[in-house]
């Protein structure tokens, strides 16, 4: 979990956020004259005290510390995304936005929804509006990037992983998202070189490990993948794809059960990211496959 904490929080309040949550709240949603009286002394009496609530990031979602309405709104909201109930999630993103139409975790949650519902143009709205609101964080561009490789335009798509990459040189994700878009052109030496680049800065980055056991595979080096794929650990938070890649290269050296074990554990992450471009009835053909296979070794 990264906390993103003051840094933003100062830049939220600069542009009148409701990030001192209950004193701004009751202005949420009406028109803002600056002459007024409660932001004409804003204005002229900038807070310099230290914010006393923070915006963190878990698993690419924004929470907020706090029990204001702001916080709590997005947080519901917020839990509704970590549980893939991307339907509800909108609905009270939606609600929240029209009360407080200028909170940035607002439309960065709401946009990654709309991206995970793959209502790409809704999606795109609100990413591009937290990117103007808070142009310094990184992972808004990274979820700019993975919009437009959903959509096929990858090049646009690295020129927004590279600006993730270049605003926080400690976002080892970004290079792996290089890497990916790479690895799908076929362009394996470019995606094993950003791989790599992640592991040189942390040699147990999970997401790193799977680039390189990805690379294995495609050159169809299956024991090879699957030595690098032992060194993940699936203790720590970990891309689901890990499944996949060890059960298609247990599969590949005949190792039916080992391939049935990675085959029904993804199954059971039904509402992960990988089953938005990969489909959920096909893996489970081939945990049948592979669960009669292993009947068969059985009863020799």
């Amino acid at each position: 979990m990264s906390v993103i904490g003051v840094h933003i929080l100062s830049i939220l309040c600069s542009i009148l956020f409701q990030v001192v949550f209950v004193p701004l709240f009751p202005l949420c949603g009406q028109d803002l004259n600056p002459d007024s009286p409660p932001l004409k002394h804003l204005r002229e009496e900038p807070v310099t005290e230290k914010a006393t609530e923070t915006i963190y990031e878990k698993q690419e979602v924004l929470f907020c510390t706090g029990n204001s309405p702001v916080a709590t709104a997005n947080n519901e909201g917020a839990e509704l995304i970590l549980n893939a109930e991307f339907k509800k999630a909108e609905k009270v993103f939606l609600e929240a936005l029209g009360h407080a139409p200028l909170f940035y975790p607002y439309h960065y949650n709401i946009g990654l929804t709309y991206l995970r519902l793959r209502k790409f143009d809704k999606s795109r709205v609100h990413l591009k509006k937290a990117q103007l609101l808070v142009p310094e964080y990184a992972k808004v561009y990274l979820l700019l990037g993975e919009l437009y490789d959903e959509t096929g335009d990858d090049s646009i798509s690295l020129e927004y992983f590279r600006k993730a990459f270049a605003i926080n040189r400690k976002e080892l994700k970004a290079l792996i998202k290089i890497g990916d878009v790479y690895f799908k052109r076929n362009q394996l030496k470019l995606a094993e070189s950003y791989y790599n680049a992640a592991l040189s800065v942390d040699p147990k980055y999970s997401n790193g490990l799977l680039g390189i056991a990805k690379i294995h595979y495609k050159k169809d080096n299956y024991f090879r993948a699957i030595v690098t794929l032992k060194q993940v650990d699936i203790e720590k938070e970990y891309n689901k794809a890990y499944h996949y890649y060890y059960a298609e290269c247990a599969y590949k050296l005949q190792d039916y059960k080992t391939a049935y074990y990675h085959y029904k554990t993804l199954l059971k992450f039904r509402n992960d990211p990988f089953f938005i471009s990969h489909s959920y009835n096909l893996v489970t053909h081939k945990k049948n496959l592979t669960r009669r296979f292993v009947d068969i070794e059985e009863a020799e």
